[in-house]
C-alpha cells in the first residue's frame, strides 16, 4: 500500500532532498531480496532529518534507516512509511588527533567501512584489519557491533554522535556506551551521525599483512561472489552455529532460489530470484532441525524488517 497523492505532494513541499516512491529495495541489499519502500528519502542537509521524523510522526508513518543493506533481510511486502538513506551526505571521515601511539578517527555514519579500512591501511593504522570485507556502512556496523572472533568495532569506539528524533544531537562517551554481541544498547529512535575510533599507529605494511589474512580467509571460506546476508544466526555459548548446522548435513539445503552455501552453512545466498519467503522458511527449517537435534535454539544475528505479502502471511514461519 503506497503513500497517497496528497500526501506525497505535502512531502515534497515539506522537505528537501531525493525522494523515491514505491522504490524497490532489494536493490539497495547484499542479498538482492527486499519489497518496496512507500517512499525512500536521501535528506539534502542535516536539518531536512528532523523535519522527516516531524513529518512522519504526525501522520502516524514509520521511519527507518537503511545503511548499505547488509546484514539484512527485507520482507516481501516491504516496508511501510519512510526509508531514510544517509549514505549521500555522510560520507566524511579525518584524523582528529594522534598522541603516544594513538590516533583518533572520526568518521561518518554514511561511509562505507571497507573504505575506512581501506584508509586505515594505507595510513598504517591498527585495529580495524579483522573488520575487512564487512560490506556494511560504518552506522550500520556500530550499531550491529560488527566484527569477527578476532575483534568487534565497539572496542574501538571512543565516542559516538546521534541524532535524537527532536534534531537535537547529543554525544556518548565510550563510558556510556554498552556493546554487546552483534548489539548496542541505545534507543532505536536515535540516529547515528559519527563515530570516534581510536586506533594504534602501526605502518602499511604491518597493517597489510593482517589485512591480507583475513581476505585469504574470507575468500577461502565465504561465498563471496553469490548475494547474501554475511552470518544469519549468531553463535550459541561455547559454539558454533555453522558446525551446529554442518553436523546436520544440511550444507546446500534449498528453499526455491535461496540455499545454504556450500562453503559456509551459516550463510545463506540467493541463487537467482530467491524471495524473502524463501530465506525465512529456510532460516526457520534450520532453527528447527538444531533445536530437535542438538537441543540449542539459535539466535538469530539477520536484521528481519517489512510485511509479508498478503500470500505469505496465509504461511508465515513464527521465527
Amino acid at each position: 500500500m503506497s503513500l497517497s497523492l496528497k500526501l506525497k505532494n505535502e512531502l515534497r513541499k515539506t522537505i528537501q532532498g531525493d525522494l523515491l516512491f514505491d522504490e524497490p529495495l532489494a536493490r539497495y541489499t547484499s542479498i538482492k531480496v527486499g519489497g518496496p519502500a512507500d517512499v525512500l528519502f536521501y535528506p539534502a542537509s542535516l536539518e531536512e532529518i528532523p523535519k522527516a521524523l516531524g513529518f512522519c510522526k504526525a501522520r502516524s508513518l514509520s521511519c527507518w534507516v537503511l545503511g548499505n543493506g547488509s546484514n539484512l533481510l527485507i520482507r516481501d511486502g516491504g516496508i511501510r512509511g519512510m526509508v531514510l538513506r544517509l549514505n549521500r551526505l555522510l560520507q566524511q571521515f579525518e584524523i582528529l588527533e594522534e598522541k603516544e601511539g594513538e590516533v583518533f578517527l572520526k568518521a561518518e555514519s554514511g561511509l562505507s567501512l571497507a573504505k575506512l579500512v581501506e584508509f586505515s591501511r594505507s595510513q598504517g593504522l591498527s585495529g580495524m584489519e579483522s573488520l575487512y570485507g564487512i560490506p556494511g556502512s560504518v552506522g550500520g556496523a556500530v550499531i550491529m557491533n560488527a566484527g569477527t572472533r578476532e575483534g568487534e568495532i565497539g572496542a574501538l569506539i571512543e565516542t559516538l554522535t546521534v541524532m535524537n528524533a527532536a534534531g537535537e544531537i547529543k554525544e556518548y562517551p565510550k563510558k556510556k556506551l554498552h556493546f554487546e554481541y552483534r548489539d548496542l544498547e541505545i534507543p532505536r529512535s536515535e540516529i547515528i551521525l559519527s563515530t570516534v575510533l581510536k586506533l594504534q599507529k602501526s605502518t602499511p605494511e604491518k597493517v597489510s599483512q593482517k589485512i591480507e589474512f583475513f581476505q585469504k580467509r574470507r575468500r577461502d571460506t565465504q561465498p563471496l561472489d553469490q548475494p547474501n546476508m554475511g552470518s544469519v544466526f549468531k553463535n550459541p555459548p561455547k559454539k558454533f552455529a555453522a558446525q551446529l548446522i554442518e553436523e546436520l548435513g544440511l550444507k546446500g539445503v534449498r528453499v526455491g532460489q535461496a540455499r545454504i552455501s556450500e562453503k559456509h552453512s551459516n550463510w545463506i545466498v540467493n541463487e537467482g530470484g530467491a524471495t524473502a519467503k524463501d530465506i525465512v522458511v529456510l532460516m526457520g527449517l534450520v532453527r528447527d532441525k538444531v533445536r530437535e537435534a542438538a537441543g540449542v535454539r539459535l539466535e538469530i544475528e539477520v536484521k528481519i524488517v517489512g510485511e509479508d505479502t498478503e500470500e505469505d502471511l496465509q504461511e508465515a514461519v513464527n521465527l
